[in-house]
């Protein structure tokens, strides 16, 4: 997750060798810019794990047709969502990121549009788009004429933000929504999908695009309801009661939970995604079962993993049972699909990344292995492993030693010793 960088001096020189050291890129005056202005007013935002591998720095609009203007620079997909997820709600924010690889993810978690650069903000390499975080907010109709003719957004100046009301109808189109993103398909087409519970909703709201929330009475009942629902309103996000009958009709799950949340996030092709230049990346091969795709999302989310692919068909990630395994990590760690594995593990080591294979039937161990960084890291599912042609892609096959009596272990967990043994390997090296 983002931090916030107090020292602005300590904060500009980082931002500026980020940019060097990722783009090559020599930006400062756009970053004077910022950090020149009114110092009180400028907020900095740092993530990364024991590296700055991201920052995003904002203030207030001061010209063109916007409430905020921000500036994102980002060495992969997780910084730059961390990042995103933790700007300004509510908010007409004008972006200024490096590179194009960006503009995908802030059309996912941002209701906006890139816009043309003109002076005095064309620079090779920097791109703008404006947008109101999903879930906070709709961005009111800004041309390019308009955006640059000015003059700055208040935010009395932007839509209100939807409010809740009591559905009663499982006709209401609100409901149809709902009950759309109880299949894959639906998720697909609306870029949504579902968590269940009180501990998911309260984590979704914590930071993650949250388009609105769903409950029963029963919420009310529950000692945390309350605050959850107070927090929704602090956040403008809106918040329906619902009949049990009603949840019932939008999810299959028994207990029917207290409260849902509708959450803005989709699964993209792995055409799209860049890999750092220190990746650690988990790939996940044929994980036909939701809870162990989500457990193993949820591991890779905590070591620090840049992205996971799931390959091979299997569970869809934004399943809710997934969802719920995941623990916050779905809509939080960049999750991309892959369909042909060995062509995509092809690609990889061309760009000089190792692609690992975890596999029993190896003789070299985890902890005798050379796994340089980048790297990418394959597990399959318990009963048959890795395919054949994943196995013979490889740069290399490592097995975890275990006691006899056992020959596999739960897809979840094996990813968590391999990836914190590359944590391990890490942390040594950076102390």
């Amino acid at each position: 997750m983002a931090i916030i960088i107090e020292n602005l001096d300590a904060a500009r020189s980082a931002l500026i060798d980020l940019l060097r050291r990722e783009y090559d890129a020599e930006h400062d005056d756009l970053v004077a810019d910022f950090f020149d202005a009114d110092r009180a007013a400028v907020r900095v935002l740092a993530s990364g794990w024991g590296t700055i591998d991201g920052m995003l720095v904002y203030r207030s609009e001061t010209r063109f047709a916007a409430t905020t203007r921000a500036m994102v620079v980002a060495a992969h997909e997780r910084a730059l969502r961390d990042l995103l997820l933790a700007a300004p709600r509510g908010d007409a924010l004008l972006f200024l990121v490096a590179g194009a690889w960006t503009l995908p993810t802030l059309a996912e978690l941002f209701d906006g549009h890139e816009v043309a650069p003109r002076p005095p903000l064309r620079r090779p390499g920097i791109h703008l788009f404006i947008g109101v975080r999903r879930g906070s907010g709709t961005l009111p109709v800004i041309d390019d004429d308009t955006l640059f003719r000015g003059p700055p957004l208040a935010r009395a100046d932007l839509p209100p933000p939807a409010q809740g009301q009591t559905l009663s109808s499982a006709r209401d189109p609100i409901v149809a929504r709902l009950r759309d993103l109880g299949n894959a398909a639906g998720r697909r087409a609306r870029g949504q999908f579902l968590a269940e519970g009180p501990l998911l909703a309260s984590r979704a709201l914590d930071d993650l695009p949250v388009e609105d929330l769903f409950y029963t009475g029963d919420l009310l009942r529950d000692p945390t309801g309350a605050a959850l629902l107070r927090r929704a309103a602090d956040l403008d996000v809106p918040a329906y009661r619902i009949s049990e009958g009603l949840m019932g009709l939008i999810t299959p799950t028994r207990p029917i939970p207290a409260v849902i949340t509708a959450i803005w996030g989709r699964v993209r092709d792995v055409a799209d995604y860049r890999p750092g230049r220190r990746a650690v990346i988990l790939v996940t091969e044929q994980i036909n079962n939701p809870e162990n795709l989500g457990m193993t999302l949820r591991t890779a989310d905590a070591a620090g993993a840049e992205a996971v692919v799931v390959a091979g068909g299997g569970a869809d990630p934004l399943h809710r049972e997934c969802v719920r395994a995941a623990r916050g990590a779905v809509g939080r760690i960049p999750i991309y699909a892959c369909a042909d594995l060995p062509a995509w593990i092809g690609r990889l080591r061309a760009q000089d990344i190792h692609v690992a294979g975890a596999t029993g039937n190896v003789e070299q161990t985890l902890y005798d292995a050379d796994l340089p960084i980048p790297l990418a890291i394959i597990v399959g599912n318990e009963t048959e492993g890795l395919t054949s042609a994943t196995l013979a892609a490889c740069s290399s096959l490592v097995r975890i030693p275990m006691a006899s009596g056992q020959d596999s272990l739960n897809v979840g967990v094996a990813a968590g010793v391999i990836l914190y043994e590359i944590v391990r390997q890490r942390l040594k090296v950076a102390g």
